[in-house]
């Protein structure tokens, strides 16, 4: 007992001070409870500092199943509590309810919107209508049925609502596919504002090219997704959130209701609302639990959440239909089946992102620079602050510099409008050098000719003898006659079928040339044009791929041929697809070589130069297949549809046999190490 009293006196003491030194110590600890992420420069989603962090948790005001929230000109915040039958007005400077709004006619309300004037739209579905109520939340008016003949057989269930500033009410129906529901401020019907496309499969496709209207009459008719909300902003402009579906699930609407994104943006496929600040930025949210934050123009910036069930994290959602935002940034987000508000207060690396954002909107670009260059100082790979720099060095017209911010976000759009920049000052300054060389050497060669026919032809007989000696070289003499047979392919490909012009070795070497330039056009584009990485890339199957289809459609067409008394060896099939792909190889180098000074505006002189370069390919091709083979124009052709068809037939003997070979190699293994374990 005493060795153990002594023992703890002799621990008792460091005990006690190393307890004092971590009492004393500060804990600094993260506050998010979910990662944020942010597009990169290939439109992935990448981890980036956090943007939003929990704030406030209400949990006090008894909700049940709400729906929708809504932040007036006041900053006060509506809630839509369908299970309770009302709407809750909530005081977010004062952290308190500042009104219930019930209403015996108010049986499920799912959708609020209140206009500048004060005036609250509330979209009951149970109640088949839309009720309008005045700041003291008195009945004003009611937004029935439109008696209109055309809306005659539509479902009036209105479970979203919102309002521009000339009154027109757009609205959200249960079960309407016909698109957003149109009202006047009376009540008329105006029309569907907008309507989503309908997700056709393949043979859906098929069937209305090809059907007759009495045959589509008799199909199933082809329903396009509804609408999940729809929300007004404050210049009058209309959004819309789309659920089931990744690619412009969220929309901003131009007057006649058309999508004015000019690319597609990529959302969550359950959306169930979209808001927009009085910056212009948008908001989305999804049943999952996620929120993303977008730019005006639909750019990617944010997005933050995650989905939880069984535990409560302040932050994480079970299930999330509606958010707004207040008139400090704060994002407030209500869970639909637990009833509790969350808000989300921005980070100062968020604030840093939207200051730069609005500098720049307002024309304000060096200020914006300094913002996004502090951006950068906390994030280096921020697609969006290469980006802003970028267009803050475009528009104070310092060219060269802006590139290199366009090249690290993968903007080739506005890469190309700077490079256009870059590309006229230069033109501007060597265009006249670069004449005046071109017209001296024009001139020079005119003089050095003059000389030649005055003084012998000694340098006419020096150009002779080199190209004689040229063309004692095997290989370099078929490479020129290779040049010379697009435009003569009858009489070049008479004279390999007479076995007097080509070799194989000339061919091989043609090939590998051929599969250089196609490797060079894939992966050495200029910036604008390179639309993979090369990393991204798989080379072997490239490789792969060129050679074996090259290997058959030779082995192939030998054998069709051969089975069809046509007259050409193996020798020559194997010659002539190469002594015809010069058109194209030369087409394929012109690309990528012209694509490092062209912008996206002058892409079509490459979709020209290629689309020649491969049409006089084939046709030069096809006339050697014909001339070798001795054949006519229609058995040229039904040679080499057999000859597809056998490399067809072929490739997939070959992947069966890959599959039974990978099959029996994982049994063959397997059964041996069986074996090994059993014997040892």
């Amino acid at each position: 007992m005493k060795r153990n009293s002594k023992w703890r006196k002799i621990l008792f003491l460091p005990a006690m001070v190393f307890l004092t030194v971590q009492m004393s110590m500060t804990v600094h600890a993260n506050q998010a409870t979910s990662y944020t992420y942010a597009a990169d420069e290939d439109k992935n989603w990448e981890r980036t500092q956090d943007a939003y962090l929990p704030d406030k948790t209400v949990t006090e005001l008894g909700l049940s199943s709400p729906e929708d929230l809504f932040i007036d000109e006041d900053n006060m915040l509506y809630i839509a509590d369908t299970g309770n039958r009302r709407v809750v007005k909530y005081d977010i400077g004062a952290g308190r309810v500042a009104g219930i709004l019930e209403n015996s006619e108010m049986t499920g309300p799912r959708g609020v919107y209140v206009t500048e004037d004060g005036d609250i739209y509330v979209a009951d579905t149970s109640a088949k209508a839309v009720l309008i109520f005045d700041r003291e939340f008195h009945l004003i008016h009611k937004l029935t049925r439109p008696d209109a003949p055309i809306f005659a057989d539509t479902n009036y269930e209105p479970k979203r609502v919102a309002v521009d500033g000339g009154g027109n009410v757009y609205l959200i129906g249960e079960g309407v596919y016909n698109g957003v529901i149109q009202l006047a401020k009376t009540g008329e019907f105006l029309g569907y504002f907008a309507v989503n496309d309908a997700d056709l499969t393949f043979s859906q496709r098929l069937q209305q090219m090809l059907f007759t209207r009495a045959q589509l009459a008799n199909l199933i008719d082809i329903n396009p997704t509804v609408f999940a909300n729809v929300f007004v902003d404050r210049d009058g402009v209309v959004y819309t959130a789309t659920s089931g579906t990744h690619l412009n699930g969220m929309k901003k609407h131009s007057t006649n209701g058309g999508n004015m994104f000019k690319t597609a943006v990529w959302s969550y496929d359950n959306l169930t609302d979209v808001y927009v600040d009085a910056s212009g930025l948008i908001y989305t949210c999804s049943a999952n639990g996620y929120i993303n934050i977008y730019s005006k123009s639909g750019e990617e910036i944010f997005s933050f959440g995650s989905y939880v069930t069984t535990v409560d994290i302040s932050g994480l959602f079970t299930s999330l239909p509606s958010l707004a935002v207040d008139m400090d940034g704060n994002i407030w987000a209500v869970d639909g089946t637990k009833g509790y508000l969350q808000s989300f207060k921005p980070t100062e690396y968020a604030q840093t992102v939207y200051m730069a954002m609005n500098l720049y909107e307002e024309g304000r670009y060096e200020e914006a620079m300094s913002k996004w260059n502090d951006v950068l100082r906390l994030n280096q790979m921020s697609v969006l602050a290469h980006n802003g720099v970028g267009k803050a060095y475009l528009h104070a017209e310092e060219y060269g510099a802006s590139l290199e911010h366009f090249k690290v976000a993968n903007n080739k759009e506005y890469y190309s409008q700077s490079f256009w920049e870059v590309r006229n000052m230069w033109l501007q300054k060597w265009l006249g050098p670069i004449l005046g060389i071109v017209a001296g050497l024009l001139v020079l060669k005119k003089i050095i000719r003059e000389v030649d026919k005055r003084h012998g032809s000694r340098l006419a007989g020096l150009k002779r003898k080199a190209g004689e000696n040229a063309g004692k070289i095997p290989v370099w003499k078929d490479i020129r006659y290779a040049l010379r047979t697009p435009r003569h392919p009858m009489d070049c490909y008479y004279e390999i079928r007479r076995h007097r012009q080509g070799s194989v070795l000339s061919a091989a070497v043609i090939y590998i040339l051929f599969f250089i330039d196609f490797m060079a056009y894939k992966t050495a584009k200029g910036f604008i044009y390179q639309t993979v990485k090369v990393e991204d890339m798989d080379i072997g199957s490239f490789v792969l791929g060129f050679f074996v289809l090259l290997g058959l459609f030779i082995i192939c067409n030998y054998l069709v041929t051969s089975i069809n008394d046509g007259d050409g060896t193996f020798r020559q099939i194997f010659m002539i697809p190469a002594y015809g792909l010069m058109p194209a190889m030369i087409a394929l180098l012109v690309v990528t070589c012209v694509s490092y000074g062209l912008t996206y505006n002058e892409s079509f002189l490459l979709t020209l130069v290629l689309l020649i370069g491969i049409v006089w390919s084939i046709i030069t091709v096809f006339i050697g297949l014909q001339t070798v083979h001795d054949y006519t124009f229609g058995e040229t052709i039904k040679s080499i549809l057999l000859t597809v068809v056998f490399m067809v037939i072929v490739a997939v003997i070959g992947v069966i046999i890959s599959i039974m070979w990978n099959s029996l190699y994982t049994f063959l293994i397997s059964v041996g190490k069986e074996m090994i374990q059993n014997v040892l």
